[in-house]
């Protein structure tokens, strides 16, 4: 009988892989490291360079290297509410950090929730957050005024993450908006006011602020 290569054999005579008749439906074969193997479908620490299960809420992502890694996506949300005693923050002629004493959600994840209205990026890995707030103020001036609302990151404004409404003094009106913040390790988030007119405190009743990733 003649000598065939392996690689001659016609794929229509060519028999299944090793196992593949006992193989549970869209599963791999797995090498053990030992000359050997199983049939299974794949876990993380089948990809490169994840040696882990990693923990519930993961997920897997590429690095840009040619590798995958396990990541988590940032969450996080702070808020104050008091009807009785608002925060008042005293006539912010420039935009001014409001500083409400802040509660954390506690159920966070990569964000530091900060008690005076700041929210921190704690991930080692640069991403992009969606940044949301709400807030329920009024102005006692006596008068109509344009108060104003931002997002700042580091100190700095967020382009974009303005906005604006004329309050009458002494009613209860919304500040809302997003934006998308670009974030790196120890980045913080808070929002700044401001009244445009000559005079007034602004009081603020209820305010949160919350983070997710961008895009989720």
């Amino acid at each position: 009988m003649p000598t065939i290569a392996h690689k001659d054999i016609p794929s229509t005579q060519a028999h299944e892989p090793k196992g593949i008749a006992s193989a549970v439906n869209k599963t791999l074969y797995v090498a053990n490291g030992s000359g050997s193997g199983t049939w299974s479908k794949i876990g993380p620490q089948s990809l490169s360079n994840i040696s882990t299960n990693g923990v519930a809420g993961q997920f897997v992502a590429v690095d840009g290297a040619g590798n995958f890694v396990l990541a988590s996506a940032p969450s996080g949300s702070i808020y104050f509410y008091n009807v009785s005693t608002p925060y008042i923050l005293t006539y912010p002629s420039a935009f001014t950090k409001a500083v409400p004493t802040t509660i954390g959600s506690g159920t966070s994840t990569l964000i530091t929730e900060g008690t005076n209205a700041r929210l921190t990026y704690v991930g080692t890995s640069a991403t992009s957050l969606d940044v949301a707030y709400v807030i329920s103020f009024d102005q006692a001036s006596g008068a109509a005024r344009d108060i104003q609302a931002a997002i700042y990151k580091n100190g700095v404004v967020v382009p974009g993450s303005q906005s604006i409404v004329t309050a009458s003094s002494g009613q209860k009106h919304q500040l809302v908006c997003h934006a998308d913040v670009a974030v790196v390790l120890n980045d913080y988030i808070e929002i700044y006011l401001k009244n445009d007119g000559g005079s007034g405190d602004v009081r603020v009743y209820a305010f949160t602020m919350q983070v997710t990733t961008a895009g989720a």
